[in-house]
């Protein structure tokens, strides 16, 4: 299998490999800078049918949210940015998707207990090592609907997402 070809998802539960996966996020910052992170993907799993991938879901863990700037990263973990303490994770579902060159996800985003509408494009898979496979997710997330409330000049309103996948084939 070369690089360039994609390889086939056989029919099952994918897990998503928390150890190896990223998802990472960049915001503008007082309107020029941009700001970079990640935040841990706990958990995740992506389900296969004789007609395709059906459904995707995965948890990703608030409280270890990463900027790379401690007082910045305890800040967004305040109430009225991301309100990590009482709301631990973010979690997406899938509800819809539509395969194309890879696949458009259309789902919910959960987070500080309400809910907004998130899309993902999604590469094709590469090969990801033993039986395993790579995929790439981008996706751009509007903060407002969802209550996290700042100056627009401090922080910008569209979120750009990439969750780099690393999955793990049923046995």
């Amino acid at each position: 299998m070369t690089p360039h070809t994609a390889p086939a998802l056989r029919t099952g539960t994918w897990t998503v490999l928390s150890s190896r996966t990223t998802a990472t996020f960049e915001v503008r910052n007082f309107g020029f800078n941009r700001v970079r992170g990640t935040i841990p993907v706990t958990a995740g799993t992506v389900e296969v049918t004789g007609g395709g991938v059906t459904a995707v879901a995965a948890t990703l863990d608030l409280g270890a949210l990463d900027t790379k700037n401690p007082r910045r990263d305890a800040d967004l973990r305040k109430p009225r940015f991301l309100d990590s303490a009482t709301h631990p994770e973010l979690v997406f579902e899938a509800t819809g998707i539509r395969r194309h060159e890879g696949w458009e996800v259309t789902g919910t985003l959960k987070l500080r207990g309400t809910s907004c509408p998130l899309t993902l494009t999604v590469a094709p898979p590469t090969d990801g090592g033993p039986g395993g496979v790579r995929v790439r997710a981008t996706g751009t997330l509007d903060r407002a609907p969802l209550g996290v409330r700042a100056p627009r000049p401090m922080i910008g309103r569209y979120v750009r997402i990439v969750v780099d996948a690393w999955l793990e084939p049923p046995s």
